[in-house]
């Protein structure tokens, strides 16, 4: 059987490795589940250039450099950090005590649980196209960008019409040879002034167009209520449809708000005792949508927690400076 952890965190992006190492801190043994094949979350996966401006005491730091901070604050802390492994069931044992997670590699235990998980857990909307997989099996066709580089001197098409999709055509733009950017519709669901700096860029846009066939020089775009095909020959396809919500799947009888998200309380607990949620995937009243705001409901959750577990061994008190200060 598994070791039984005090603390598993689902979700390894900012607020989740943030979690992980504050709990490690108090004293709690940590263990961290990610889906994704790295840690950093949707900053690390979908912005990973982008500067963040809002987080206390940081004037300004990429989404890449922003994971680094994070896993290298963690490593301070004794944890277990697992990888390209997805959560597929919570439960809960007959007295009440004991979470089992079973993953799509194997199954952990945990005294309590921190959902982490953003709002989804990360899992991209497809084209649903054939020759999809394949095509990104060898690298032509992508959800993420994880480095900048791999674009560098290539023709790119980038499909979407959100603030990532803009995002990541501005900053292909400065690496590739060129990039198209295509949306279903004539208006982009993306903050104005990035729609304006779109405007003023090299980007070829093409609206409103969907993709109806993958090719393997590229793909073909049919515009929408009509029969006109526009073929567009490119070396790299990048989608960004958004990302698949599926925390419902995690346990049938977690609560709900009406925006999908996962009700708490004020210290972050769920309808179900011992399980917590921190960051974008939790809701109540008054809640911002921050990753500031993530990092303190994750500092809630865990000493709401500490009040709550019985524990085999003695939890650490005391400032951070005179813990790591000896």
């Amino acid at each position: 059987m598994e070791n039984l952890y005090d603390l598993t965190i689902i979700g390894a992006g900012p607020v989740g490795l943030y979690a992980g190492f504050y709990a490690g801190m108090r004293g709690m043994t940590v263990k961290i589940i990610e889906a994704l094949e790295e840690a950093g979350g949707q900053p690390q996966a979908l912005y990973p250039d982008k500067m963040i401006y809002d987080i206390a005491g940081l004037p300004e730091i990429s989404g890449t450099a922003l994971a680094e901070n994070l896993l290298a604050q963690l490593a301070r802390v004794p944890h277990e950090l697992y990888l390209d492994e997805k959560v597929e069931n919570i439960s809960l044992d007959d007295e009440g005590k004991e979470f089992k997670l079973q993953t799509d590699k194997g199954t952990h235990h945990s005294k309590a649980v921190l959902l982490t998980t953003g709002s989804g857990l990360l899992s991209p909307r497809k084209l649903n196209l054939e020759g999809e997989e394949a095509l990104h099996n060898v690298g032509r066709l992508s959800y993420f960008i994880k480095n900048l580089e791999e674009y560098s001197g290539k023709e790119v098409a980038v499909l979407g019409g959100g603030d990532s999709a803009l995002d990541w055509s501005l900053m292909l733009e400065k690496v590739a040879k060129k990039v198209h950017l295509v949306h279903r519709r004539t208006s982009f669901r993306a903050h104005a002034l990035t729609v304006a700096e779109l405007e003023q860029s090299t980007v070829e846009v093409h609206t409103p167009y969907l993709p109806v066939f993958l090719s393997t020089n590229g793909l073909e775009l049919q515009r929408v209520k009509s029969e006109e095909i526009q073929k567009l020959e490119v070396e790299k396809i990048l989608v960004n449809y958004g990302m698949m919500t599926n925390h419902v799947d995690l346990n049938e009888k977690l609560a709900l708000s009406r925006r999908g998200r996962i009700q708490s309380n004020r210290q972050q607990e769920t309808n179900i005792a011992g399980l917590y949620v921190a960051g974008d995937a939790s809701d109540y009243e008054g809640k911002a949508p921050l990753m500031s705001v993530g990092f303190g409901e994750a500092v809630l959750a865990i000493n709401d927690m500490t009040q709550k577990l019985e524990f085999s061994h003695s939890l650490q008190t005391g400032h951070s400076s005179s813990l790591f200060g000896k």
